[in-house]
């Protein structure tokens, strides 16, 4: 059953007064980038020193490619209450994953529905939710470019998922209305700089984001 109110995850944390502000603003999920040589990388124990100033939003660490093993270790070191897995784990890694878990997909131009209906559903069972992104070649994530949306739009209601890609305020509406997600997943679109929060931009999205749910709690 879709949940009413859309939620907004924050992507790209890398700095406290960015979260505390996030937090302030009801974000619901921030997420903290694991992920060694990308720009918005953070250390786990930087993570856990953020988190454990935070109240509020559910904290999701951002995964690629990495050994379960691992990400467990790390999801315990940091204090993640969540993880992202965005590069091409199995789903038997996500089985041996103890947190919930966000699997990833970066849809391609030209994919069809069906096409991804077919790599989502080895996943049905070990993923709690799933997120599509834009596929950008050289690049894991956060890459300002949208993708279709409509070849997401007539999934099955039970399959909640995320949607990331160029989420900015400006398309955000657009994005809710047409997809239905249960989150809209935000990273350069509130951004200064990689890893760098603008509060400006992150209260233009959240002015979005409430008129939307006040849309959504009418009907």
């Amino acid at each position: 059953m879709q949940e009413k109110r859309t939620k907004l995850k924050i992507c790209g944390i890398t700095r406290l007064e960015d979260a505390r502000f996030a937090s302030g603003a009801l974000v619901d999920y921030l997420g903290f980038i694991f992920v060694e040589g990308t720009p918005r990388y953070i250390a786990p124990e930087q993570a856990a020193e953020i988190i454990s100033w935070i109240e509020g939003p559910r904290c999701v660490g951002v995964f690629m490619n990495e050994s379960a093993e691992r990400i467990n270790a790390i999801t315990a070191e940091s204090g993640v209450h969540m993880v992202q897995l965005h590069g091409d784990e199995s789903p038997e890694v996500c089985r041996q994953v103890l947190a919930p878990v966000i699997k990833a997909f970066r849809v391609k131009l030209g994919m069809s529905r069906d096409e991804v209906m077919a790599l989502l559903r080895p996943y049905r069972d070990v993923a709690e939710y799933f997120l599509f992104d834009s596929w950008v070649e050289g690049v894991a994530g956060g890459t300002g470019e949208t993708f279709d949306w409509n070849i997401i739009r007539d999934l099955p209601g039970d399959w909640p998922i995320m949607l990331a890609g160029g989420i900015r305020a400006g398309n955000v509406r657009r994005a809710v209305n047409l997809v239905h997600p249960h989150a809209v997943d935000v990273s350069s679109g509130v951004e200064l700089s990689p890893g760098v929060k603008d509060f400006d931009l992150i209260e233009d999205l959240m002015d979005e984001m409430r008129e939307i749910w006040e849309e959504q709690e009418r009907f």
